[in-house]
Formats: structure tokens, sequence, C-alpha cells
């Protein structure tokens, strides 16, 4: 049979099913993501057990001037999208609880977020409640250091911290620091945050971190494609608290009092994600739907289907 006599025996509007423009899914994709961005709307966050162990961790953490948690930023511009908003949010939360912090990474790249991350937070703060938090005095930044494996081992072992650390990322003795002043041994560290999309990094920081007499709790951010392997360290309790990607993020948000009608960005951008999953699922149940009728009204005409 013609192909004319096939398309005439199949209605336009299941051709125009089973063969969609992909144009119309590219706007529609695109669309989905521009909406809620450009408008800042964001929908409810799924809860996460792993972001509430996260949020407990640092909720229930004493308040003291002779501790410091160290957060370590192990991650740069190619998982900013997702580490970037972990980090943020666990950097407000210290500053609401007014919890001293160090920042230090052992990726060369991220030092410049190091500088101007709390900074930025604590500016957001300043402008929502009136408050103000000053570097040296809430929080430290420790810079990039090398040597990875090697300096996270001597951090334990080190007898001063001052010693070891010596100066800050702008070059001022710790000692002249006013939050470092009465943090000297390693025992002083109640908490690790570690945040990294880098594979094995992690690792590091969980084997080594430790001495036979003090083991900081850990919790940790992650990429959303190391998920799995992050679990792995979570089931065994290594892990104290995780954020699963960007959607762990979104309730970590939630959490520590963002909403719907006043979204943190990550709420939004994972709004956005969302919808667009929507959009394309709901595409794939098109095509294969104009599929399916079209083969069955060939079946019931008769009509050969035309590969060529």
């Amino acid at each position: 049979m013609s192909n004319g006599r096939t398309k005439d025996a199949i209605p336009a509007w299941i051709r125009w099913l089973d063969r969609l423009d992909r144009r119309i899914v590219y706007v529609a994709v695109m669309l989905s993501l521009l909406i809620p961005i450009l408008f800042g709307s964001a929908m409810k966050s799924a809860e996460f057990k792993s972001s509430q162990a996260f949020y407990d961790k640092i909720a229930n953490l004493e308040v003291r001037d002779d501790q410091l948690v160290l957060v370590a930023m192990d991650w740069s511009a190619s998982t900013k999208a997702e580490n970037e908003p972990q980090t943020e949010i666990a950097i407000e939360h210290l500053m609401q609880r007014r919890i001293k912090f160090a920042v230090i990474t052992t990726d060369q790249l991220a030092a410049p977020f190091l500088i101007n991350l709390p900074k930025k937070v604590a500016e957001r703060l300043h402008e929502r409640t009136g408050e103000t938090w000053e570097y040296g005095k809430d929080w430290v930044d420790l810079g990039y250091r090398p040597g990875r494996h090697i300096m996270i081992q001597q951090i334990p072992k080190s007898p001063d911290l001052h010693r070891f650390f010596k100066v800050d990322a702008q070059n001022t003795p710790l000692s002249q620091v006013p939050c470092m002043r009465k943090i000297h041994n390693f025992s002083q560290i109640p908490l690790l945050i570690e945040i990294t999309g880098v594979v094995g990094g992690l690792e590091y920081w969980l084997q080594f971190f430790q001495t036979d007499t003090h083991r900081p709790p850990v919790i940790h951010g992650c990429t959303s494609i190391t998920i799995p392997q992050a679990y792995i360290f979570l089931d065994s309790g290594q892990l104290e608290g995780l954020l699963e990607g960007m959607a762990g993020c979104a309730h970590y948000a939630e959490l520590i009092g963002y909403t719907t009608d006043y979204p943190h960005k990550v709420m939004t951008n994972m709004t956005a994600l969302s919808l667009a999953h929507f959009v394309i699922i709901a595409f794939i149940i098109i095509g294969n739907a104009g599929m399916f009728i079209k083969a069955r009204r060939q079946r019931r005409t008769g009509v050969r289907r035309h590969t060529s």
C-alpha cells in the first residue's frame, strides 16, 4: 500500500504524537527551567533523613569559645552548582548559632570561594537580622593547604595548631586571630564538615582525621553522582549526616528557616530541575502513547508499517 494511503488511514493527531517535533520538547524544557528561576518561586522540598541528621549535628553542638568547627571546602567551579549552596547553608547555620569555624581546602582552585562565601553569608544575615559577623572574630580562613592526605594526617598529630598552620590565608599569625586564640589542640575541633565533589576526597578525611583519643564527627555534602559512594560511609556510621546533592541541600535550607515564600536559591533551582524532569517524563509518555496508538490503528485498518 502506498505511503499516501498510509497517511490517509492514520489521523494527523496520531502522527503528531508519534513524531513530536523535538523543538517543542526543547522549548518546554527551557521554560520549565527558566520560569521558577526568573520568578524566584519554589515548591516544598522532599524530606531527607540524611539532611535532618546533618542539621541536628550542628543544631545540637555546644557553643564554646574554646572550640572551632572545621569546614573543608574541597570543591571548585566544576561542582559549584551543588557544592556551593551546601557550603553556604552549612556556614549560615553555624553563623546563626554563633559557632566559630575555620574554612580550609586541599583544592587550589577552591581558594577564592573560601574568601568570598563566608562574607556573602554574613552580609545576607546582616541585612535580615541587623546583627554582624566579622572575619577573625567569628571565622578564620586557613586557605589552600597542599599535600592533601599528608596534610590531613599531620593535623591530628600536631601538638599545637598555631605552630602547624602558622598563619591564615591573609598571612596573619593565628595567635593574632581572635577566634583562634584559645584553639591549640586537635581535641578542640568538635565537628568536621567536609563538602566535595572529588572522588576519593572524603575518604582521606575519614581515614586520617582522627587520633586514638579523639575522632570528630564528620558530616558531608556531596554531588548527586557520588551519593551511592557516600551512603557506604553513612550506613557504616563513619558519616553522621549527609546532604544528597541539590535535593538534600534544599531540604536543609528549609530546616534552617527558608520557606516557599522566602526561598533560598537552591530551593528555586531544585524546583526548576523537578519541573524539567516532569516535562521530560510527560513527553516520554506522550511519545510512547503516540507510537502505541499508531500501531494499534495500523493493525485495525490492515495498513502495514513502512520503515522507509
